[in-house]
């Protein structure tokens, strides 16, 4: 059944969201790969997989519907037009230089195809296909002989596509080796029986001007119906970003009076608004407070305000949270990542300790290993509840239910390997419908 996309703000109960699980394409990579593949480092598969499926049980016993992007895809590829389906084919195979293989591709079956477009196709895979320069470099220079690449990033689902009030935005990915994620999940969204009801914007890249690259998911942070706030970052561009609010959000949504722009520094370690900022209760943010604290002008990070029909203002004197105090009250507070001591706020942002995905009000999910950035949250009321693999199930459902009965609580979980991909659990998280919290 279709849903309906729901997301008027970052912290109402979670009741639907898509993943990935990290699979087969994480074996796929050496270390040949990290820098084109924007890794770090290389990841321990089993290790990777069992984290990442201990956060998807604390979503689901949390009470929301886990959906996992590769059966949507292959349910969309069963269930789209030929011509829909040969044109997706057609776009990632010329994206990565091997056209040859489209009309091969577009005959195969639902499920290999879905798995090949995700884990990557070996050129061995399409014997008949005829030889070509593309096939013969790779036979020489890479010894795994890919057609297509793997897409090991694909598991941090939030950037591809954004849900934003009650349509889905398909992100302009920055980087090449993550553009056929954003094509992959809106099919998937598009044409899956359990897809989305309701309108997707970018779908059709000649929607948006060419010059316009650059718009992924962890720049969105939507706070409310009137506010919405967008890092200006290494992976979104700031004409794509006023783009979307003066072509698309402002017209479409009336309520909507402000849109916070975030200049980050062009660093990896801030690649998105969401690596230094996210909500985490009614009137509360987790971020780096050297960046959110101060203005432009003391050495912060520059805000810039987008509003319907004016010219973009820039608010020199103002810093991060002193616009979040101007939209939602002088009593909303920030607490740092990594608590106030300034060398362990640089090491816990780095390890995500900013990035927290919300399942309601006061309830999110982070990883353990940010030990001063949950000391910090301790001293607000929240308790640590500690999930482990290693915990009966039973064990884990009642911490889970404890836990969201409680006032505030932050789920800690081991990712020692997720981490290690330059992400936390709202990177590893599309929320597509929330409830409607009244306030």
């Amino acid at each position: 059944m279709r849903t309906p996309v729901q997301l008027n703000d970052e912290i109402s109960p979670l009741r639907k969201v898509v993943v990935h699980q990290p699979g087969d394409e994480i074996v796929r990579m050496t270390h040949w790969d990290l820098e084109r593949l924007l890794f770090d480092d290389l990841l321990s598969p089993a290790e990777t997989a069992r984290e990442h499926e201990l956060m998807t049980q604390i979503l689901s016993d949390a009470g929301a519907e886990v959906v996992e992007i590769t059966t949507l895809l292959a349910d969309a590829i069963t269930r789209a037009p030929v011509a829909a389906l040969e044109q997706l084919v057609h776009r990632i195979c010329d994206l990565a230089g091997v056209g040859e293989l489209s009309a091969k591709l577009a005959r195969w079956p639902s499920d290999a195809l879905a798995r090949g477009l995700v884990c990557g196709i070996n050129w061995a895979d399409v014997p008949e296909v005829p030889p070509s320069l593309a096939r013969i470099r790779a036979g020489i220079f890479d010894p795994r002989d890919m057609a297509l690449n793997p897409l090991p990033n694909l598991m941090f689902m939030r950037d591809p596509c954004i849900a934003i009030y009650d349509r889905l935005v398909v992100s302009r990915m920055a980087t090449p080796a993550r553009a056929r994620e954003a094509l992959l999940a809106g099919f998937a969204l598009e044409w899956s029986e359990h897809g989305i009801a309701g309108e997707l914007s970018f779908a059709d890249a000649h929607t948006m001007p060419e010059s316009h690259s650059g718009l992924e998911g962890g720049d969105v942070l939507v706070l409310s119906p009137e506010v919405i706030m967008i890092g200006c970052s290494e992976r979104s561009q700031p004409q794509t970003i006023e783009f979307l609010a003066r072509d698309v959000l402002f017209p479409s949504f009336p309520k909507l009076e402000r849109v916070y722009v975030v200049m980050l520094p062009q660093q990896r370690s801030m690649m998105h608004l969401d690596t230094v900022l996210t909500q985490v209760d009614v009137g509360l943010f987790l971020g780096h407070a050297p960046l959110l604290r101060r203005s432009l002008a003391a050495g912060g990070a520059g805000v810039v305000c987008l509003a319907p029909g004016r010219a973009p203002q820039l608010r020199e004197q103002q810093s991060v949270l002193d616009v979040l105090r101007e939209s939602f009250g002088n009593d909303t507070k920030l607490v740092p990542c990594g608590g106030e001591d300034p060398l362990h706020q640089e090491r816990e942002q780095w390890t995500d300790g900013a990035n927290a995905i919300c399942l309601a009000p006061g309830k999110i999910i982070l990883y353990s290993r940010n030990v001063r950035t949950i000391e910090a949250l301790a001293e607000l009321g929240f308790e640590h509840a500690r999930v482990s693999v290693v915990q009966e199930p039973d064990h884990r459902r009642e911490l889970v239910r404890a836990g969201m009965a409680a006032q505030r609580t932050v789920f800690g979980f081991s990712g020692s390997e997720l981490s290690r991909g330059r992400g936390g659990g709202r990177c590893l998280t599309m929320p597509l419908r929330r409830d409607v919290r009244s306030c």
